[in-house]
């Protein structure tokens, strides 16, 4: 079976090896050993033929600290991250498992002498922007400060912005690369944001990610049946009527 690993991974391993040149690499891996074959694991090319797993040497003293390095994972919300392994410990960043904290991880293999990092299985998977840690360098596209104005509807006709997962038509916040527009994740962002501001989601650090997931669908949805009962879009969906009514200056 044909495989790759996913591009995302690719841009993090570039950007070590260039930050460090003479790192350890002997517990690098993408693909999983025969051990990992016939089970649940990321290191198999399971989304479509693309592994979506890396691990990374532990290697402190060329400057590759997982303890470190996994912190800064954590404090980037990054949405690509599925989530991360380290020194006995697992931090996820999927609703059901306590979003972006570190618990106890159970599996056979603690991960003490490199991390693990899940991406998901999504077109971000492909994004192949630098990741923006501290220790790299804090290399990163950022998105473009909010306009003062009220930015118009951005999408062709018959587009709105939906799940991620959603067809073509349907824009999440996948990177230009995958189809998506030009600051496609900034504009999710603002919808996720004016719907934190009304109370329609919750208002935590790292929710309004500019990934339009089944929670922001949710709270679109509970916003168009307060606001829009007669509306004709589609529940969950935001097209160019429903952005006239809940995007503000």
């Amino acid at each position: 079976m044909a495989w790759r690993v996913a591009n995302s991974l690719l841009t993090l391993r570039d950007q070590f090896n260039a930050k460090f040149p003479g790192r350890n690499k002997a517990s690098d891996g993408t693909i999983g050993d025969p051990s990992h074959q016939g089970t649940d694991s990321d290191h198999n090319p399971w989304y479509g033929g693309i592994v979506t797993a890396i691990d990374i040497t532990h290697d402190p003293a060329h400057g590759v600290d997982i303890d470190r390095i996994t912190d800064e994972l954590q404090a980037s919300r990054d949405p690509r991250i599925k989530y991360v392994i380290a020194n006995g410990l697992i931090m996820d960043t999927r609703p059901q498992f306590n979003p972006w904290q570190w618990v106890r991880y159970t599996g056979d293999n603690p991960h003490t002498s490199h991390f693990h990092l899940s991406v998901v299985a999504s077109p971000l998977c492909d994004d192949p922007r630098p990741w923006n840690l501290p220790i790299l360098g804090g290399a990163s596209t950022q998105p473009p400060t909010r306009p003062p104005t009220k930015p118009r509807f951005p999408l062709p006709e018959g587009h709105y912005f939906g799940l991620i997962t959603g067809p073509n038509e349907s824009h999440g916040g996948a990177p230009e690369s995958m189809g998506g527009i030009p600051n496609e994740q900034y504009y999710v962002r603002l919808i996720q944001e004016e719907l934190q501001r009304l109370g329609f989601a919750p208002n935590y650090p790292g929710w309004a990610d500019g990934i339009f997931e089944q929670p922001t669908a949710d709270a679109v949805s509970a916003w168009q049946r307060a606001y829009r009962p007669n509306s004709t879009s589609r529940w969950g969906e935001v097209w160019w009527d429903d952005w006239a009514d809940l995007i503000r200056p």
